[in-house]
Order: structure tokens, then C-alpha cells, then sequence
């Protein structure tokens, strides 16, 4: 089987820009291995940042905004995957499919309506490129009855798992997410969830701090400047949303500009600075990540590697702190074991989408709670001949009993 390549994409609650993967796999399925990556950031213009903060926000906003954002969104992830593919000097004739699952603005997993939605129009991807785009990964998880995340477990799973150590990945994106993976294991063994919230916390309360000036704290520069406030620390740790048992998904609502003004609102009233707001907020990041892990994780295993990724990796005192209740396991960036820690997220979704055309069902229940595992993704054709490869590689897998493994 001749190697192919595909690109994925994402962009984050940072909303700084969109990573685009390129991707050589071998393989399909369980089978899949990653050969060359090559990665782009494409940053966003500071007009469609503001535009996005502002439709990702619980206040109204008309309709025409959120499907001007659609569009704009789509031309977006078009240009970074022309980019991507413009780097690595390879046609994009050349690629196979695309994997994006948009801008996530709402997800809220609770309810007797569950819902998601993620913006990006898939069909401006695949006009722009040419090439086949599947999107929309985590609808038909939730639909199934799942929390819609950690999609990322089956690919953590085939990327990851080693014979003989227990592996703890660690994802610091707008959310923390956790999957741990048994040395040894089989797929229906992970365990995954979101333990915290991560970047959309942070981020919000350095937009709030700086009334907009400033989106992110580099390095957690401000925040090392500070002193936690213990009882406005234990006061977040109490939150309902972190008290309950997985699989379970955190609500970007709950912890999201609101959570912000009320936070910038708490630490004035205790006579706190802004440097003490931010190393309080970190402190409850790496505080909910420990409990998590130490309340629901099967019988505290002991962890061979923690893998991190994700854009908390880059924020020097987070990484200290989720250091000290990890004595004797130390913690790697997933560059350690091949997979660029600022890429992962955007390489799961090209590998999700490949997961889609060869026909396995990529959510996980014991990771997403769904009611069955199920083939994720909407598909959105691209040119003729691409489609035409697609549609005929996707007819060669039909006997392939992969679903047999989940």
C-alpha cells in the first residue's frame, strides 16, 4: 500500500490563528503509521480575531455575523492547507483528503439537547483546494450520546500506546484534556475527559486585565510576577462542572468571559493585583488537571511518560507546577516520541479523516461516553478526480473488519 498524504487542521480557543498539519501516513486504520510532518501557523487578522471573539461570546449577535464568520473561517483554513502544502513544495493533487473540524464557538454537553457547533465552511476548503474535506467531527459523537471529546483517543491510541509503559497525555488547549493510555492496552482501556479549564481561562482573564489590548500571557510571564490567592483558588476548585465523573466535557461557557469578569471582580475585592489573578488561575489549572487525574483514574497507575502538547506548553509555570505532583514521572513534550506537541491537535484531525474514508468508527465510548462507537465526520467532495480516488479507496477498505476492534 503506497503511503498517502493529508492535512489537518484546527484552530483554538487562543483564537491567534489556524495550525495546519501535513501528513504522510502509511497504512489504514489500526494499521495507520505517521511518517513526514510538516506544519504551518497562519495567523488571523486582527478584524476576523475580534470578529470570532465576539460571535464565540454568550452575548447576542445577529445571524449574518456568525454566517459571514462561516465564511470567512473557511477561507481561512483554505489558505493555511494551500500553505502547508505550498511549503513542503507538494501539489495539493496530491492529497488525499482534509480534516477540519472548524472553529469550535459553542459546545455544552449537558441538557436534554445536547449541542455543538463548529464554524468553517467545509465546501470553501474543498473548492479552494480542490480536495475532498470531512468536517464536523464531533456532531455524531454527541448525537450518539457522547461529550464530543476527547475525539482525539482513538488517534492518541494508535499514535501512542506503547507494550510496556502507561502513558498520560496531556493536552493544554482552551480546555485541559487528559488520556491515559495502559501500557498494553486495547482501545476500549483508554480513558479520557477534560479536566479543566486551560487557555480559555487564561486568555480571557488577560483580555479582561488589559481590556483587549493583550490575548495571552507569554510564557505566563505576568503570572509568575504573582502570589496565589488560596481562598479564591479553593473557591474555583469547587465548581460543580469539575466534581463530576467522566467521560464528561467541560462547558466553555462556564469558565469564558463571564467567569473572567467575575474573577477580575473577586481578586479587587481581595486586594489582589492582576500578576495575582493570573498565578491563582494557573495554580487551578494545574490543580484541577491533579485532582482530576488522582479522583478518576483508574487505580492511580503510575505513569512511565506524561506527554504534553498543546499552546500551555509554552507557559513556564504551568509546566512547573503540573511538575510537583509528578515527582519521579517527568514530564516530555510529545516531540519526545515524534509528534510535534503544537501540531498534535491539527494532526488528529488529518488522521480522523482518514480513520473516516478507511472506514472506522473513531469515537471511543469509554473516552466519550457515546452509545457505541461511530463513524465520524461529514464529508464535502472535492474536485471530480479527487473524489473519484477517494470514493475508490474508500470502496477497497469495505471488507476491512477494523470496527471489529472497538
Amino acid at each position: 500500500m503506497s503511503p498517502r498524504w493529508l492535512i489537518g487542521l484546527a484552530s483554538g480557543s487562543s483564537v491567534d490563528g489556524v495550525d495546519a498539519a501535513l501528513v504522510e501516513l502509511e497504512g489504514a486504520g489500526f494499521d495507520l503509521r505517521v511518517g513526514q510532518v510538516r506544519g504551518v501557523h497562519q495567523p488571523y487578522g486582527s478584524d476576523l480575531r475580534a470578529m470570532i471573539r465576539r460571535v464565540s461570546t454568550s452575548a447576542p449577535c445577529e445571524i449574518r455575523q456568525v454566517s459571514l464568520l462561516h465564511r470567512l473561517l473557511g477561507e481561512t483554513f483554505a489558505a493555511a492547507a494551500r500553505t502547508v502544502a505550498d511549503h513542503a513544495s507538494l501539489s495539493l493533487q496530491r492529497v488525499q483528503c482534509i480534516g477540519c473540524p472548524g472553529h469550535t464557538i459553542w459546545h455544552d454537553s449537558e441538557g436534554r439537547f445536547p449541542s455543538t457547533l463548529g464554524l468553517g465552511m467545509a465546501a470553501v476548503i474543498a473548492e479552494r483546494c480542490g480536495v475532498t474535506t470531512i468536517g464536523d467531527f464531533r456532531s455524531r459523537d454527541v448525537a450518539a450520546g457522547g461529550q464530543g471529546v476527547p475525539l482525539a483517543a482513538l488517534t492518541d491510541y494508535i499514535l501512542f500506546r506503547h507494550p510496556r509503559e502507561n502513558r498520560l497525555l496531556i493536552h493544554l488547549g482552551g480546555m485541559a484534556r487528559l488520556v491515559f493510555v495502559p501500557a498494553g492496552c486495547r482501545i476500549q482501556e483508554i480513558v479520557g475527559f477534560e479536566a479543566s479549564p486551560c487557555n480559555l481561562l487564561l486568555d480571557s482573564l488577560m483580555g479582561q486585565l488589559t481590556g483587549g489590548k493583550e490575548w495571552f500571557d507569554p510564557g505566563g510571564k505576568h503570572a509568575v510576577q504573582g502570589k496565589c490567592i488560596d481562598s479564591l483558588l479553593q473557591s474555583w476548585l469547587a465548581h460543580p462542572s469539575l466534581q463530576r465523573r467522566p467521560p464528561k466535557s467541560l462547558p466553555r461557557h462556564a469558565f469564558g468571559d463571564d467567569f473572567a469578569v467575575a474573577a477580575v471582580r473577586q481578586i479587587r475585592q481581595l486586594g489582589g493585583s492582576l500578576h495575582d489573578l493570573l498565578c491563582t488561575a494557573t495554580h487551578f489549572v494545574a490543580r484541577g488537571i491533579a485532582s482530576a487525574i488522582q479522583r478518576f483514574l483508574p487505580s492511580a497507575p503510575r505513569f512511565d511518560r506524561i506527554l504534553l502538547s498543546g499552546g500551555g506548553v509554552r507557559n513556564g509555570l504551568l509546566w512547573r507546577l503540573l511538575e510537583q505532583p509528578f515527582e519521579g514521572s517527568p514530564l516530555q513534550r510529545t516531540d519526545e516520541v515524534g509528534i510535534p506537541a503544537d501540531l498534535r491537535k491539527a494532526l488528529s484531525f488529518g488522521m480522523l479523516a482518514a480513520l473516516t474514508l478507511d472506514g472506522v468508527p473513531a469515537s471511543v465510548p469509554s473516552a466519550t461516553g457515546a452509545a457505541g462507537s461511530r463513524l465520524l465526520g461529514s464529508i464535502t467532495p472535492g474536485s471530480s478526480t479527487n473524489w473519484a480516488r477517494c470514493a475508490a479507496w474508500m470502496a477497497s477498505q469495505t471488507a476491512t473488519p477494523f470496527s471489529s476492534e472497538i
